[in-house]
């Protein structure tokens, strides 16, 4: 069974008022080459045809409620390359902390030089000076649990609790004293 996720694109130029795009799929290489060849949504598809592209800006776990909630809720909150941008002109981050946060070493070459561009830098870092990027862990899920299986002790047990309720021996309770009405 493949997990779905949910993946921003942070689109270099921005396209009018849009500077991101965000989806979910069980497939992403798939969804993102149809992105890519102007058949995925429409945004992605008038993007490609002004001549723009775009870097991956984040991926995480999640379905179409995931997607739904991150598109309500502004995607450049939730976009590395956002990020990475707003730390280096901050000073929280270097450039080479920023590409890295971007996404720099998992980059294509083209992909590196959009990266480039979004950041205003005209020559490439230097060799090895990129650190790699903070390792994210797949979300594993806990296993369904086990039935606990029960010995023929329990089973007595039950039966005989069972009986001792149901019995026409057992005696009614006591009253308790208390009136109708009072």
């Amino acid at each position: 069974m493949r997990r779905s996720v949910v993946y921003t694109l942070h689109f270099w130029p921005p396209y009018k008022h849009a500077a991101h795009y965000t989806g979910s799929s069980d497939r992403l290489r798939e969804r993102l080459t149809d992105h890519a060849l102007g058949r995925g949504a429409r945004l992605t598809e008038v993007q490609v045809n002004a001549g723009g592209s775009w870097v991956l800006g984040r991926v995480e776990p999640g379905g179409r409620d995931r997607e739904r909630y991150l598109k309500r809720h502004e995607a450049s909150r939730h976009c590395d390359v956002c990020s990475a941008l707003e730390g280096r002109d901050n000073g929280r981050l270097t450039t080479e902390q920023a590409l890295s946060k971007a996404g720099w070493n998992a980059a294509s070459e083209y992909e590196q030089s959009l990266l480039l561009e979004i950041f205003g830098i005209s020559e490439p870092p230097a060799k090895g000076t990129v650190p790699p990027a903070l390792e994210v862990r797949e979300i594993v899920l806990a296993p369904e649990p086990e039935p606990v299986k029960y010995g023929p002790e329990i089973d007595a047990l039950v039966d005989a609790l069972i009986e001792s309720w149901t019995s026409p021996k057992a005696e009614p309770a006591p009253e308790m004293g208390i009136e109708a009405g009072a």
